[in-house]
């Protein structure tokens, strides 16, 4: 005759319980080992796009700074290029000015050389 007390049969049963969910344990890893494993790679992958994305970002940065410092080469050279012009414009308007003054006193003593030789003219 085999006597179990209720201790003892409670003891079992967890043993029992317990062997049950490593079984159960031992089956959900082995079914998660290929989805690890492709997790893994698919890691992997990510790290190498991610490694190219930050190299390609890298690339054009650099680009970029470019663009910038030659759009402020260039604003600065029609900037200089604009104060050239404007500085000739007004060297040329100023020509033009004493031009205009140079032939305005001409016309003028040329019409004071014709008003005197008519005066000499009636007087004589």
């Amino acid at each position: 005759m085999i006597t179990l007390n209720f201790m003892q049969l409670l003891i079992y049963i967890l043993l029992i319980v317990a062997i049950v969910a490593i079984a159960v344990l031992i089956g959900v890893l082995v079914k998660l080992l290929p989805t690890m494993t492709y997790l893994a790679k698919t890691m992997e992958n990510v790290e190498a796009m991610s490694t190219t994305a930050r190299e390609d970002l890298d690339n054009v940065q650099g680009i970029i700074t470019d663009v910038t410092s030659s759009v402020s080469d260039v604003a600065g050279i029609l900037a200089n290029n604009k104060n050239t012009v404007r500085a000739a414009t007004n060297i040329v308007n100023a020509t033009a000015g004493i031009a205009k003054l140079t032939r305005g006193r001409k016309k003028a003593e040329a019409d004071d050389t014709k008003k005197t030789a008519k005066r000499g003219k009636k007087r004589e």
